[in-house]
């Protein structure tokens, strides 16, 4: 479960989901995303982000194909208020459910608009491993309070 820190979601528990189709060479997958904050945020201290996409539904038009894979490539948070940013990396795990963390420092106590921007690879998953389908980026936004 995603923001599971928190019992009931107060104004310091910000998240979002969202379900998108993805159309790829074999077939089309949709893909569930959710963003949330996993530790109190504050100025001056990293907050903790977490991101997870799942492959909730698909459909296959070639036989040979099994099912697909996701793998996160890339995430930057951009802050809508003194426009700062902050990176992650590249994930290596192929799965139909991922996870992956970020830290981001907030410099200002306010309302903040953080557009997430997501690089993912689609995987045609096959009865003995996989190829690459498709890249894919694509920006989420949350607002975020800020003590």
């Amino acid at each position: 479960m995603v923001g599971g820190k928190y019992s009931a979601f107060g104004p310091y528990s910000n998240r979002g989901s969202w379900t998108i189709m993805e159309t790829m060479r074999y077939g089309s997958a949709y893909l569930a995303i959710s963003i949330s904050n996993i530790t109190f945020p504050r100025t001056g201290i990293g907050t903790d982000y977490s991101l997870v996409i799942s492959v909730v539904n698909h459909t296959i038009t070639n036989s040979i194909v099994k099912g697909f894979g996701v793998r996160v490539t890339g995430m930057s948070i951009q802050d809508s208020v003194d426009g700062s940013t902050s990176t992650w990396g590249n994930g290596h795990d192929v799965s139909d459910a991922v996870q992956a963390t970020s830290i981001f420092f907030f410099r200002t106590s306010t309302n903040h608009m953080l557009r997430f921007t997501l690089t993912f690879q689609l995987y045609d998953l096959l009865p003995l491993g996989s190829i690459p389908d498709q890249t894919v980026t694509n920006s989420f936004n949350i607002t975020q309070t800020v003590l």
